[in-house]
């Protein structure tokens, strides 16, 4: 398996994998993470933007020609009453094409992603995930995350 920085080839498999995603996290929350209907062609622009954005990591992970997932770790401001020590990447998208590559693809994706993070001075990384994604929580519980937050929602329709 290879880890690499991001080419524009390899957009469409990522942006594949991404709303595959979004329709398995929607059923956990589906006010909170409605897919939205053109998700696929914001994706597609937003993440070619990201490929040679400054203070971006872009990596995919993969196999010869099969691909196997994908880490995006952006610069991310912290709240000014917070003092973190350096900077903050935060890692949003972040998905591997089955669930029981977590503990494999997702770990080197993270453990890669937060050697580069960690060489360029930040201080610390922060992951988002779906509450009921438990083979992705238990890649971050073995990687030594801890959860430093939670956002509660209720829909009010």
């Amino acid at each position: 398996m290879d880890v690499r920085k991001a080419a524009a080839s390899d957009i469409e498999a990522i942006v594949d994998l991404a709303e595959r995603n979004r329709k398995k996290i929607q059923k956990f929350q589906p006010t909170f993470w409605r897919k939205h209907a053109e998700s696929a062609a914001m994706t597609r622009l937003f993440f070619t933007r990201l490929l040679s954005e400054p203070g971006t990591f872009f990596l995919v992970a993969a196999e010869g020609v099969q691909f196997l997932g994908f880490l995006i770790a952006r610069k991310f401001p912290a709240p000014p009453v917070f003092d973190p020590g350096g900077d903050t990447y935060l890692i949003d998208d972040f998905c591997v094409i089955e669930p029981h590559y977590w503990l494999t693809i997702g770990e080197a994706l993270l453990s890669h992603a937060s050697t580069l993070i960690h060489e360029h001075g930040a201080a610390q990384i922060l992951v988002t995930c779906a509450d009921r994604d438990l083979a992705k929580t238990e890649v971050l519980r073995r990687s030594e995350l801890t959860i430093a937050s939670s956002w509660w929602t209720k829909p009010l329709k």
